[in-house]
């Protein structure tokens, strides 16, 4: 499988100068139309020339179904990937249309209504007649028509074959027991349907102060999404969706073509107007289903049922994580299994994502907070993780968040390590959220690469790039390809700096790969907490609280499942799994465990001087303890954990490794690892506004090598007692460093700050001439404030600015640009000096001598002023463009 090659077997210094695919940027490639093989060499030539290493075809909603997996269709696809294969790039299948892997762009139904998904529904009522009706998906419908037309065959939500699955007659007030609740199925029936609704009728008496609660199934006639609980859908999808690619693309399979990427597969989230109780959504229902319940749960299927909706006594929280558990079994294997033995036959890897209600945030459903992830694959991260050959997870905009940390985890787990961390753009400016960011500059894209990178990314995978750029004076999202989460980054005045990104990235996560993270502290993930307590328990956001507040303190951690508890060794009131070592666990709001095999684990760990800490709520169910078990000794916080608490957790831990300090308030991202040969890697990056300075010690002494992320040069070790490094304002900083073997050194200090002398600064304020294009006239412009208030408003490209200047002493010059809106490239005197991406936008303009100078700067903005220009989405004022700061010439010191 060349392309996921992390390159362990090349010496790692080449790695690092030259990464491999797998540390390489890596894209969707969006397709509005079936492209020619002209268009496809083009774009692809270009993908490569910019630094992109893998391509994942994605038909997008502007194409039309019918072309998808057409003849035509896949003589493009077979074209492209030859194209890729002779360009050296990999190529990667996504698996379906638009995105929600299973359907094959409503394939998979066609002629097999027996694979629509298929849901249970259900009302509680004291009257023998009920009704289900209103059924709609809401997760669906706010995304707007077209989405719904694409999942729902005429933009209907209709249902059939409406059957009783349960029905049970129980007490209004409190339940006690299983044994209260009676089991009226068969005395329950439908007595009218239709495509919307359907009247069940209770043939028996309901008493005062009782209540009939029914659970009816139906199959959707309507809805292109499958049924996950079959295996035979996932078979059917692979028949018509998958297999029509791998043969046509013949002996382009596994090289360049090595992967098959399946992306949030789940069925509609639906509501209806009688839903009551603790679980938010229909549950996907299959005849297999009550015979997993029932080998998991040890209780019949239908009265299990009414334990997911209310209480029905003590076993209520254990019914429900082990009714989660099969039900979510069931699927995985189902299709996760099915498609995992399918790419095996294939020789492929098998890599993808689910849905992450925690997109975008810290906490575990901070992100999807409108479903009840319990319904999907969207919980037992550990388990569908199993089933892939390699982590893929998904995030969201441009802030730190849990996805990368928890995909890194589970990776671990499973026996890898780091993962691919897919990241799209919503939108900020409008509700509409597909409008996408087409302010997106590459400095916010290149420091969220970083914070993922630091969070146990290998991958950044960006969503995506267009073949086309859409149509103007088209607000509609989707079908026009503008606005399909923008931006299409290859349409972006700056993507021709993208190289820049591309390289020093991948140099960062090769660097990083042959070392084993610091991670002092573990956090159970708490699956039968989340299955039994559902999303909105305080566990969820109790993770929140405990991530974010380590981060706050630089301190790395890594999840945790009670599989792995089990599997431990501790040594030394040490923990030891998954190839990291620990020194503290901590129990976010744990109510549920599996098993009292983590209960022992957890006693073992605290016996042999381990530290346990939880918060919220404390333990209450072991699922396989048929007594009450004493609750786990631990540091407890009854509340959410707050700084004083991880402070207090930090100051116990024996310290490892080298020690980096900093500003409490300074925004310094750091990744710190140790190598199996003594020598250690560490991650600096600010990012922040302005300069900070971080010190390192390392015991009495250490050797240290300044490995360079944007050259690929390594400066060779040099000896220091300790070292101080300055980070100007996004600059990164790659350091190798050991424990010294010789005495002597001294404090050290790193910077790439040239040694300026600013009292001899010369302001470039007048003079300025500006072109909005290569063949247009150049007018006068002033440089402090952008060319958008300054009558090119809509100007989205590459604007020109000139200078005559004048050098009065010789002397080694230095530009610095304090506010570029987004990236630069200087000329003197018709020789290009460099480019920058990002800041600090610094030029060293060599030594000058006295006269005049043509300076040049080409200055590229975003798309935002272009592309939302005649939209709602353009907002109140233009982005900020160009130059908005005066330039400053600065002669070295003396």
């Amino acid at each position: 499988m060349e392309q996921i090659r992390t390159g362990q077997d090349i010496d790692r210094r080449d790695l690092f100068e030259n990464p491999t695919t797998a540390f390489r940027p890596s894209a969707y490639w969006f397709w509005h139309s079936i492209p020619t093989e002209e268009v496809c060499h083009a774009q692809l030539a270009d993908f490569k020339q910019k630094g992109i290493g893998t391509i994942l075809i994605q038909a997008r909603l502007a194409m039309s179904r019918d072309d998808y997996l057409s003849p035509g269709y896949l003589v493009a696809y077979r074209a492209a990937a030859g194209i890729a294969a002779k360009l050296g790039l990999k190529l990667g299948i996504y698996d379906d249309y638009n995105w929600i892997s299973g359907h094959a762009g409503g394939r998979t139904v066609v002629d097999r209504d027996d694979l629509r998904e298929r849901h249970l529904f259900w009302m509680s009522s004291g009257d023998p007649r009920g009704e289900i009706s209103g059924i709609h998906p809401p997760f669906t419908r706010k995304m707007g028509s077209d989405i719904f037309e694409w999942q729902y065959e005429g933009g209907r939500v209709e249902w059939c074959e409406w059957m009783v699955a349960s029905a049970l007659l129980h007490s209004s007030g409190e339940v006690g027991s299983l044994d209260e609740i009676v089991d009226v199925t068969t005395q329950t029936s439908v007595v009218r349907s239709d495509g919307v609704s359907c009247t069940y009728a209770f043939d028996g008496e309901i008493k005062d102060g009782q209540t009939i609660t029914v659970f009816i199934s139906a199959r959707s006639t309507t809805s292109r999404l499958i049924n996950y609980l079959l295996p035979e859908a996932a078979e059917r999808f692979i028949d018509v969706g998958l297999d029509p690619l791998v043969e046509a693309l013949g002996d382009l399979v596994p090289d360049p073509v090595g992967l098959v990427f399946y992306d949030q597969p789940a069925a509609g989230f639906y509501k209806w107007d009688q839903i009551s109780g603790s679980l938010g959504n229909s549950l996907l229902f299959a005849s297999t289903l009550p015979d997993a319940v029932l080998q998991n749960t040890g209780q019949p299927f239908a009265k299990t049922l009414l334990a997911l909706l209310r209480n029905v006594g003590p076993d209520t929280l254990r019914l429900r994580a082990q009714f989660y558990a099969a039900y979510s079994a069931l699927m995985n294997d189902a299709f996760s299994g099915t498609l995992r033995r399918w790419a095996e036959r294939k020789g492929i890897a098998l890599t993808g994502h689910e849905i992450l209600p925690h997109i975008s945030s810290w906490a575990l459903n901070g992100g999807f907070t409108s479903i009840d992830p319990r319904v999907a694959l969207a919980v037992d991260f550990f388990g569908i993780d199993a089933y892939r050959h390699e982590t893929t997870v998904d995030s969201n905009n441009f802030v730190a968040q849990l996805a990368p940390k928890l995909g890194d985890s589970v990776a671990r787990s499973n026996g890898r390590s780091r993962c691919v961390v897919e990241t799209y753009a919503s939108a900020e400016r409008t509700p509409v959220r597909a409008a996408g960011q087409w302010e997106l500059t590459l400095e916010t894209m290149r420091a969220q690469a970083i914070r993922l990178y630091c969070l146990g990314t290998r991958q950044f995978l960006w969503h995506g790039v267009y073949q086309t750029d859409g149509r103007d004076n088209d607000p509609t999202p989707f079908t026009n390809p503008r606005f399909d989460f923008a931006p299409g980054i290859n349409f972006e005045p700056w993507w021709g700096y993208h190289d820049l990104f591309s390289q020093e990235t991948a140099r960062i996560s090769a660097f990083i790969e042959p070392a084993t993270p610091r991670t002092p502290v573990a956090i159970l993930y708490p699956l039968h907490t989340a299955f039994a307590e559902g999303p909105r328990h305080g566990h969820a956001t109790h993770i929140g609280a405990w991530c974010e507040g380590l981060l706050a303190r630089r301190c790395d951690f890594m999840f945790v499942s009670e599989a792995d508890l089990a599997k431990a060794r501790i040594e030394d009131g040490q923990m030891l799994v998954s190839g990291l070592v620990f020194d503290a666990l901590i129990l976010p709001s744990v109510t549920v465990l599996e098993t009292k095999k983590t209960v022992r684990a957890l006693e073992t760990f605290r016996a042999a001087g381990g530290v346990v800490w939880s918060s919220g709520d404390r333990l209450s169910t072991v699922c396989d303890a048929t007594d009450p078990m004493a609750a786990v000794a631990s540091t407890h916080i009854d509340r959410m954990p707050g700084g004083s608490d991880i402070d207090a957790l930090l100051a116990g831990l024996p310290p490892s490794g080298p020690v980096i300090t900093g500003h409490p308030a300074d925004r310094l991202w750091q990744w710190a690892g140790y190598e199996d040969n003594g020598w250690w890697r560490i991650v600096l990056f600010n990012d922040g506004e302005a300069a900070l300075e971080s010190e390192i010690f390392f015991n009495d002494g250490f050797d240290c090598e300044v490995w360079s992320a944007t050259t690929g040069k390594i400066e060779e070790a040099a000896a220091f007692s300790q070292l101080t490094v300055t980070l100007e304002a996004q600059e990164a900083r790659c350091l190798r460093l050991r424990q010294t073997t010789h005495g002597g050194a001294g404090d050290g200090h790193l910077s790439n700050q040239p040694a300026l002398d600013p009292a001899r600064a010369v302001s470039l304020v007048d003079g300025w001439s500006f072109a909005p294009a290569a063949n247009a006239a150049f007018v006068p412009i002033s440089v402090e404030t952008g060319w958008e208030t300054q009558g090119f408003a809509d100007l989205s490209g590459t604007g020109i600015y000139r200078l005559a200047l004048e050098i009065g002493d010789e002397a080694d010059w230095f530009l610095e640009l304090p506010d570029v809106a987004t990236v630069v490239a200087a000329s003197l005197d018709g020789r290009q000096i460099d480019r920058r991406g990002w800041r600090p936008y610094r030029f060293a303009l060599g030594r000058l001598r006295p006269g005049v100078h043509s300076l040049e700067l080409r200055v590229a903005n975003t798309a935002a002023n272009r592309y939302y220009a005649n939209t709602p989405y353009l907002g109140d004022t233009a982005d900020k463009s160009g130059l908005s700061a005066v330039p400053k010439l600065i002669p070295l010191t003396h």
